[in-house]
């Protein structure tokens, strides 16, 4: 038989089934890709566990989809370029920082967020790197933001109260926060899809009609940004739009188109600063910002320094600036930070020089990836290079724009912790990432029988640590939110908080949460109200054993102590209360009570009235009244 006749034959029916089975697992992964991007917005955020649940869930389903994908195959490669040595480095050092941290509930739950991502940049990066896939990705993505932004803007028009029919937060009811808690949160995950629209309206190879709507929605992002009022969002979407009209003004072909839509970019933001009487407030309150709120982001960020200078190395712990904050807490600041307002910093305090240095080796090798893959393109002449339309060459520059802006802005926010936002800049990333296997063959491996067998079981091992974290945290979920519920009482409230701390019996919120509410129903004073007291202390102290930094466990035993008439019992965790969290107005409070408790009048003024040069309030002025009436009581004065 001639050699002409043999390539005629058709392949065996095995192999055909195989490439069909390729591609089915393909096309499985990349929707479950889709999904994710489309729930995490839209889920608030996905800032509440359940919401992040579905994202770990799904996570999982796509890592099992791909190791069987590995055996469908043929021939089975992998594509590993340098920065993915970078994302594994930070991966092993997550595993074992997570494994040496103080709270070991925060530890756990910031691993599992880093096993996702990880999982999600792999995932990305060797199945939905193809071009109709990025487009298909870019596609939903501008179509939610689209949405999002849309109803920011409504927000900002009407001050919505509501949305998904929960309630706002009321100091960002004026301003526009789309599916998102906080407008800056919002801002910054519209800052990553408005220049990637930008890039595909004017470079790709849509049709007309397409790229008008597109071009509508590039405008719909940007009033949705200029709604939140959020000065980093703004001027980071600009710096990134500007970056990449730079970058098109190289290209001989986008010389016009660019120059355009600069003029337009300006002339926009003229508009939206002359006419909106709340932005020029808020631009020109960040004049002189640290000045005029002292309590504001600078007091996060000198407090991260802090903690940073006490563990630069391998930093205070994942998760743990919220943990230790009371100890570095500013005067002005009384509220719960979570975050500093700044990631870099976030990054240095939780994860010290170490991790700061992988993130930055990773940025690093992904950047000097882009100039690899876009010199060679460009010397090649192929459609990722040349200067014609070009979806790939649209995606390439719009992404990359997309991330310079996300990294502007995580200068003053904290963006990177919000999940919907991570994972939407982890797909940008991982597709970046996957543009240089159109320029080189050199990164592509193939790790052999054996080596496929060891990422099955990786595989396995990393789909059964995420199944059972959402077994486990699934079931504390849905027992603490029915303990919540205002229609249950307040006995079985309390059956379900027990349910959930049996669901995953090291989280110190549930026990905090099941000690307070047993506190607060001992302090009504009605029959076995000491023994309700006593339970309370028991559950305030497995707290404490659980996170020794929380200043509200050894607060609330003392207050417990004081209320069954043990107040020299109670002393020393009023002192170690004041020592965890010392510029905190509420505890200074509770201890000039214990104080009063203890008839040591002249300490508790001097308590309630620090707690009252810290924060007035009602509470701690009324408390000062009340202790001034008993000073001035005759039989007081008598007895003194």
């Amino acid at each position: 038989m001639s050699s002409a006749s043999q390539t005629t034959i058709s392949p065996p029916t095995q192999s055909r089934g195989l490439e069909r089975l390729d591609t089915f697992f393909q096309h499985a992964i990349l929707a479950c890709v889709v999904f994710i991007l489309v729930w995490a917005p839209l889920a608030f955020g996905s800032t509440g566990p359940g919401a992040f649940l579905v994202i770990q869930g799904v996570t999982a389903l796509s890592v099992a989809l791909w190791a069987a994908r590995w055996w469908a195959q043929r021939p089975f490669r992998l594509f590993w370029p340098p920065v993915c040595w970078g994302v594994l480095a930070f991966l092993l050092y997550a595993i074992a920082r997570c494994q040496l941290v103080d709270v070991e509930y925060i530890g756990r739950d910031q691993l599992t967020h880093m096993i996702v991502y990880v999982a999600l940049f792999f995932v990305v990066l060797h199945n939905v790197n193809g071009k109709e896939s990025a487009s298909i990705i870019v596609i939903a993505l501008i179509f939610v933001g689209f949405c999002v932004a849309t109803l920011g803007v409504v927000q900002f028009i009407k001050h919505d109260t509501t949305l998904w029919g929960v309630p706002r937060p009321a100091q960002y009811m004026p301003r526009g926060s789309g599916t998102f808690y906080n407008p800056n949160n919002f801002a910054g995950y519209l800052e990553m899809i408005a220049p990637l629209a930008l890039a595909y309206t004017i470079m790709s190879r849509f049709g007309a009609t397409i790229k008008v709507l597109m071009g509508y929605t590039v405008l719909a992002m940007l009033a949705g940004i200029a709604s939140s009022v959020s000065r980093g969002g703004i001027l980071s979407v600009a710096a990134g739009m500007i970056f990449l009209c730079v970058l098109l003004l190289a290209q001989r072909d986008f010389l016009l188109p660019s120059l355009v839509t600069l003029t337009v970019l300006v002339v926009a933001g003229l508009i939206f600063y002359t006419q909106f009487d709340s932005m020029q407030r808020r631009f020109s309150a960040g004049i002189d910002y640290a000045k005029l709120d002292p309590s504001a982001r600078v007091s996060y960020w000198d407090a991260a320094l802090q903690l940073y200078e006490r563990h630069p190395v391998w930093g205070a712990g994942p998760g743990h600036f919220d943990v230790e904050f009371g100890q570095v807490r500013p005067l002005r600041i009384q509220d719960r930070p979570q975050f500093a307002h700044n990631d870099y910093l976030n990054t240095l305090c939780d994860w010290g020089t170490v991790g700061m240095g992988i993130i930055v080796a990773i940025c690093g090798l992904l950047a000097w990836g882009v100039i690899q893959t876009w010199n060679a393109v460009r010397k090649r002449g192929n459609d990722l290079g040349s200067s014609k339309r070009s979806d790939r060459t649209a995606f390439l520059l719009g992404a990359t724009a997309a991330i310079f802006a996300a990294m502007l802005h995580s200068i003053v926010e904290f963006n990177m912790q919000i999940p919907a936002n991570a994972v939407t800049a982890v797909v940008l990333i991982s597709l970046i990432a996957a543009q240089g296997r159109f320029a080189t063959e050199g990164h592509w491996k193939n790790p052999g029988l054996s080596g496929k067998i060891l990422l099955t079981f990786l595989a396995i091992g990393s789909v059964y640590y995420l199944a059972t974290r959402e077994l486990r945290i699934g079931k504390e979920t849905y027992w603490l939110a029915k303990a919540k519920s205002e229609k249950i009482s307040a006995e079985r409230s309390w059956d379900c908080f027990k349910k959930a701390h049996e669901a995953e019996p090291t989280n110190p919120q549930t026990d905090y949460l099941l000690g307070e509410s047993l506190r607060l129903v001992s302090k009504d004073g009605n029959r076995g109200y000491k023994e309700k007291a006593r339970e309370a202390i028991d559950w305030f102290g497995r707290g404490m054993d659980l996170n020794t930094f929380d200043a509200r466990f050894p607060l609330r035993i003392g207050m417990c102590l004081d209320w069954i008439d043990r107040p020299t019992q109670a002393t020393p965790y009023f002192a170690l209360a004041a020592h965890l969290d010392t510029n905190n107005y509420y505890i200074a409070l509770e201890q000039g009570r214990h104080f009063v408790a203890l008839g040591d009048y002249d300490k508790a003024q001097v308590e309630i009235w620090r707690s009252i040069a810290i924060r007035p309030t009602q509470e701690n002025q009324e408390t000062m009244r009340l202790l001034k009436l008993r000073l001035s009581d005759p039989l007081y004065q008598q007895r003194k």
